[in-house]
């Protein structure tokens, strides 16, 4: 196996964990309906605490799936789909 591909199996064994766990999940379904959203309203609309929206943000974020920038005090975060997508995607070449 290559370097490349052995690269690529890691980032996608690191995506499927982050995709592991409900809240996670809920998660990537509130940033798919929205183009960016607050830490703070994505722990309203979840009813999850603040400080736990952020860890699930953030295990998000170094899987590559979710983006972040800071406006003010307020960092906002986007899904980024395009790396969903591909990791999806991947999994068509195994079922076929």
């Amino acid at each position: 196996m290559g370097m490349i591909e052995k690269i690529n199996y890691e980032n996608r064994a690191k995506i499927f964990t982050a995709l592991s766990d409900p809240t996670r999940l809920r998660l990537v379904d509130l940033l798919l309906s929205t183009d960016e959203i607050s830490c703070s309203e994505i722990a309203e609309q979840l009813d999850i605490s603040l400080s736990l929206s952020c860890h699930h943000l953030k295990v998000l974020t170094e899987a590559g799936l979710a983006k972040n920038y800071k406006k003010g005090q307020t960092r906002y975060y986007s899904l980024d789909r395009a790396v969903l997508n591909s990791t999806l995607e991947s999994l068509s070449s195994f079922i076929s």
